[in-house]
């Protein structure tokens, strides 16, 4: 079961903007169009190697079993095996995901103190 999540900016109350040609909706406060598009392509290639790896569902996530320090100990990881040429995998990409996965688990934790104890 997916938790009751609240974005913020995208409730049913946001603010409705019109653009030139009079299209109305809300306002967004994200600029999702402005990340980098291979990286993301990338990063979303590792996430789905690492779920069939791991046997992933989106119900069962494994990297919100793992703290968010772990998680830095790998993207540094790869970070640093990019940085010495290594070529055995797409270490940046690999560091991408690890980096979203910090800031998730430490988002959780944060917002649900018991959540770093949590499996």
């Amino acid at each position: 079961m997916i938790d009751k999540i609240t974005v913020p900016g995208l409730a049913p109350d946001a603010p409705v903007v019109e653009n030139e040609k009079g299209g109305k909706q809300s306002h967004s406060p994200y600029a999702f169009h402005m990340l980098p598009v291979q990286a993301m392509f990338a990063a979303a290639e590792v996430a789905q190697y690492g779920a069939e790896k791991y046997g992933e569902t989106f119900e069962n996530r494994n990297f919100t079993k793992i703290p968010p320090e772990e998680h830095i100990g790998h993207c540094i990881q790869h970070l640093y095996a990019y940085l010495a040429g290594d070529k055995s995998d797409d270490h940046l990409a690999h560091a991408i995901v690890r980096a979203l996965f910090t800031f998730e688990t430490d988002f959780k934790r944060n917002e649900m103190p018991d959540c770093a104890h949590a499996v």
